[in-house]
């Protein structure tokens, strides 16, 4: 049985967006889960110790965006590996959109649910880099049946992929097919504003409110005005997502995140990078969505994190991950302000819209990358490891 004790932990943020800091210095992870949060902690014995040397600890962060294919194969990039640079950035969590850009993209519902099968089950078996990817993101077409939800969802499929990558995409020929997928808990994300692949239907304002999806994707994007970014908090119970490719539009940033604070309902805000996409990649992407949320939109850092963290995993229906709680996954970032940065920790880093310098990444419990491996800023404090 592996264990291993985090201690002096200066700074615990949970991810748990209405109780976000944690006042304990020290957590015990056993076979690659979070057993114990506390105060002065004993190491167990045979157990490894990592001192924090007083720094900042938070989940992982959850990509909620991200369009893969199989592999770390990226078409519309054609390129090899991405996501390896995401983990030592601190992405623990990737969440499929839709596996869209594959060459030759089946058309039918029955090619769509083989696609999300395959890229399910691939995923099952593999973690790139240590990345856990949550794939199978079935894209809707006007042939879907009922029976192909519960199929889905007896897989393990938590999600859709994004409403107007395929073929149903209307209030008429669609909405019934939420609430078939609603019966088997699957969580359906829609597309907003403009499209950004060739094929994919424009869900207009209107769609969008009348199909009332768990996710609305990409709402800080330029061309959705103030009275969009309303109705989707009003009229709708949905997620409202921020994305890395859409994130100039900084006054549309503000309006949401100023539009969720004053309705009391910041756990509806979930970050992430629409990514591989035509504008790139991003490994860094999450990071600097979180400090955009606090350095200019003003949401205090440890909340910020809760966005792409706790908000994430409770949106798309992720069990497991995205806080630090006993029982859940030890998906752990460890982070200071970085080497040369004015802040004196994580939280004045962010609040600045400095991302961090990560000094580890650990994934169940194990540590991924450590010291010069992390794509980030060196720490000004760095984690040390401690065998006793």
């Amino acid at each position: 049985m592996s264990k291993t004790l985090i201690r002096n932990i200066g700074t615990m943020y949970s991810g748990d967006i209405y109780q976000p800091v944690l006042n304990r210095d020290s957590l015990i992870i056993e076979n690659g889960k979070i057993a114990a949060i506390g105060e002065g902690l004993a190491a167990p014995a045979g157990a490894e110790v990592i001192d924090t040397m007083g720094t900042t600890v938070m989940p992982g962060l959850l990509d909620s965006h991200c369009h893969v294919v199989l592999g770390e194969w990226t078409p519309r990039q054609t390129a090899l590996g991405w996501i390896d640079n995401y983990v030592r950035a601190g992405v623990t969590g990737l969440v499929s959109a839709g596996e869209t850009h594959i060459p030759g993209k089946p058309k039918d519902a029955a090619g769509q649910k083989a696609m999300a099968t395959l890229s399910f089950k691939t995923y099952n078996n593999l973690r790139p880099s240590g990345m856990k990817v949550y794939a199978g993101a079935f894209i809707l077409m006007a042939d879907t049946t009922e029976e192909d939800f519960r199929e889905l969802a007896e897989l393990g499929i938590t999600h859709t992929g994004e409403i107007g990558l395929g073929s149903a995409n209307r209030v008429h020929n669609t909405k019934h097919m939420i609430d078939w997928g609603h019966k088997y808990g699957i969580k359906f994300l829609c597309h907003s504003g403009s499209t950004y692949l060739y094929g994919s239907a424009v869900m207009d304002p209107d769609t969008v409110v009348g199909l009332n999806p768990d996710v609305i994707c990409h709402v800080t994007y330029a061309d959705l005005s103030a009275e969009t970014i309303e109705r989707f908090f009003r009229d709708t119970g949905a997620s409202i997502e921020f994305c890395r490719t859409q994130c100039p539009n900084l006054k549309n940033t503000v309006e949401v995140v100023n539009k969720a604070r004053e309705r009391n309902e910041l756990h509806r805000l979930m970050l992430g990078n629409d990514a591989p996409s035509g504008l790139g990649v991003f490994p860094r992407g999450i990071w600097e969505m979180v400090c955009l949320l606090s350095g200019t939109a003003k949401l205090p850092p440890p909340q910020a994190v809760a966005c792409a963290t706790g908000n994430t995993a409770r949106a798309i229906g992720l069990k497991d991950v995205g806080t630090l709680a006993e029982g859940k996954c030890a998906d752990l970032i460890i982070c200071d302000a970085p080497l040369g940065g004015t802040g004196d920790d994580a939280g004045a880093s962010i609040a600045e819209g400095t991302v961090p310098g990560v000094s580890m990444v650990l994934i169940d419990g194990a540590v991924m990358h450590e010291g010069a491996a992390v794509n980030t800023a060196p720490p000004k404090r760095a984690a040390v490891r401690i065998q006793v």
